[in-house]
C-alpha cells in the first residue's frame, strides 16, 4: 500500500519508515542506463565522462542505481596525490554515500562498504545504518558480514559490537 501511495503521489517507491525498497523491487531506470552507456563511451578520465557520472549520481534513487554509479566511476578520475582524492570524485562519492544510506538495502550497504571507500566522516553513520537495517536479525552470518564492512570502514568499536552479536547468535 505504501508503494502504491508513493507512486500515486508521483514519487518513487520509497517507504518513509526508514526501510528501503527490497532489492528485488529496485529497477535501474532507462535514463540511468543511457547515462551509464554514455559514461562507458566517453573518453576515460575526461571532463565529459565525469560530468555524465555526476548526472548519474544526481538521478540515482535506489541502491541498484547507486551501485551502478560507482561501477561507472571506477577509473573515471585521475589518481589523487597521496591520500587526496580528485575533488569531483570526492563529490560524487559523498553524494552516492549519503543516498546509499537512505535508499540502500543492508546487502547493498555491505557491498558498497567492502568495494568502495566511504569518507571517514560518514563511516560511523554508514555502519550504524547497517545496524539499524539488521535490527533484530538473528542470523549470525549477517552480523559477521557487518563486522567485515565495519572493518573496511575502520570503525573498530562497531566492528567489535557486530562480532559480539554474531558470536552470541551463533552460540559461541
Amino acid at each position: 500500500m505504501v508503494v502504491a501511495w508513493n507512486l500515486a503521489a508521483g514519487g518513487t517507491a520509497v517507504c518513509h519508515a526508514g526501510v528501503p525498497v527490497p532489492d528485488a523491487e529496485q529497477v535501474v531506470s532507462a535514463d540511468l542506463k543511457k547515462l551509464y552507456m554514455a559514461a562507458a563511451a566517453a573518453v576515460p578520465q575526461s571532463p565529459a565522462q565525469q560530468k555524465v557520472i555526476l548526472q548519474m549520481a544526481e538521478k540515482a534513487s535506489n541502491g541498484k542505481e547507486l551501485l551502478l554509479v560507482m561501477r561507472a566511476a571506477v577509473g573515471a578520475y585521475p589518481a589523487g596525490t597521496g591520500s587526496q582524492e580528485h575533488p569531483a570524485e570526492s563529490h560524487v562519492r559523498s553524494m552516492v554515500t549519503a543516498k546509499m544510506m537512505e535508499f540502500g538495502t543492508l546487502d547493498q550497504l555491505i557491498e558498497y562498504a567492502t568495494q568502495y571507500s566511504v569518507n571517514a566522516e560518514s563511516a560511523r553513520g554508514f555502519v550504524q545504518r547497517m545496524f539499524q537495517l539488521a535490527g533484530q536479525n538473528s542470523d549470525s552470518r549477517v552480523w559477521y558480514r557487518i563486522r567485515i564492512a565495519a572493518s573496511h570502514l575502520k570503525v573498530g568499536d562497531l566492528e567489535r559490537q557486530a562480532q559480539a552479536r554474531g558470536d552470541r547468535l551463533a552460540g559461541k
